[in-house]
């Protein structure tokens, strides 16, 4: 045993050097505190048992707070590699086979607990520079360890986040979508060149013309966190919807300055607002942690809704940090034929998604992609 020991532990050493191992797995565990055990003096735990027989193995150990990880490997099971990352505590112990070993610090390694966010796409960024790795084979997430091992037996094929470019697989053809959304991925599209600046005093719309102020009227009920209003040339209607409160859509008419309330959104808050001049529709998407709360308003008020849940839209949780915060909008770009275009823009980046969605069925296709 003492010599096994001895020849893994040379085996660390080379793959600290800089060797590379083609066929080497990659395998990464995250744990947030430790198993506290009967000692008080002893640092929290977390054990890890490997059962690969016949591979070699790199672990990838992130920690967030003080620990010593206990490593053991089933017979046959060669680990050949241990980085640690995370936030850490000021301690932080590595053992393999009960021998203290340094597992290598390294920087840019976040602690993350599922295969999906901002986060992790960094994560994959920053091992494939330490280890040249594409696709680490799998992944496993605790908030708090138990007195049971952690068990790396399996190569996880079934999560396609685990892999570097795994959206360019994801993207589909949009040829037998309707004309007018194919003309505007072409950018076959005539710029309404007219801005609209809305507040809780009036909407300023400046263009060609000029600029023309169309303040609130009293016998509208207060605006209250203005989101965004829109602007159809056609009928020379300027669109307007708010959340905070009810939330309202409004219609205001260019010619007279009129005001009038199109519905109350009933405490729905939306975060992106499209006029389509063919079906005389207004589309709504949602804001905050229910972007894919997609609603159609006729003019009368009624409306057609489905909810579309964050995950089926491929890539859209690597623009932020997926369960700490809110994501990115997505914002309607045009509508046609039961199909919705929407995009959205992941900050600071500038990293975006492109998405077809069928209002009717739900079904989400991703079209673009750039970044993150």
């Amino acid at each position: 045993m003492f010599l096994l020991i001895r020849y893994l532990l040379v085996c660390l050493a080379l793959v600290f050097a800089g060797s590379a191992l083609q066929a080497r797995e990659v395998h990464v565990v995250a744990v947030g505190n430790g198993h506290r055990t009967s000692d008080f003096y002893a640092l929290p735990e977390a054990r890890i048992l490997v059962d690969r027989p016949g591979r070699e193995v790199s672990l990838v150990l992130l920690g967030g707070a003080d620990l010593r990880w206990q490593v053991e490997a089933t017979k046959g099971t060669l680990i050949t590699g241990i980085l640690r990352g995370g936030p850490g505590g000021r301690y932080n112990e590595v053992s393999l086979f009960g021998i203290p070993v340094d597992g290598a610090q390294v920087a840019g390694l976040p602690l993350v607990f599922q295969p999906l966010g901002r986060d992790f796409r960094g994560l994959l960024d920053v091992l494939a520079g330490q280890l040249g790795t594409q696709r680490i084979h799998s992944f496993q997430g605790l908030h708090k360890a138990t007195a049971n091992p952690i068990r790396v037996d399996h190569v996880d094929t079934g999560t396609p986040e685990l892999a570097r470019d795994y959206l360019s697989r994801q993207v589909q053809p949009a040829d037998d979508l309707p004309q007018r959304i194919r003309d505007w991925l072409n950018q076959a599209r005539d710029a309404d060149q007219t801005v609209l600046d809305f507040d809780e005093a009036g909407i300023r719309l400046s263009g060609p013309g000029g600029i023309r102020y169309f303040p609130v009227p009293p016998d509208i009920p207060t605006v209250v966190l203005p989101v965004m209003a829109v602007h159809d040339p056609l009928s020379r209607m300027i669109y307007a919807l708010t959340y905070g409160g009810e939330g309202y859509i409004y219609a205001v008419d260019v010619q007279s300055g009129t005001w009038r309330i199109i519905t109350s959104l009933n405490g729905y808050d939306a975060a992106g607002l499209l006029f389509d001049p063919q079906t005389r529709q207004l589309i709504t998407t949602g804001a905050f942690s229910r972007p894919g709360d997609i609603r159609l308003f006729g003019m009368d008020g009624v409306r057609v809704e489905n909810f579309i849940h964050m995950r089926d839209f491929p890539g859209l949780t690597d623009l932020f940090d997926y369960g700490n915060e809110h994501g990115p909008a997505l914002m309607p770009r045009v509508y046609s034929g039961g199909w919705l275009l929407v995009e959205a823009r992941g900050a600071p980046d500038g990293s975006s998604r492109l998405y077809a969605v069928h209002i009717e069925t739900g079904r989400v296709r991703l079209l673009r992609f750039e970044g993150g």
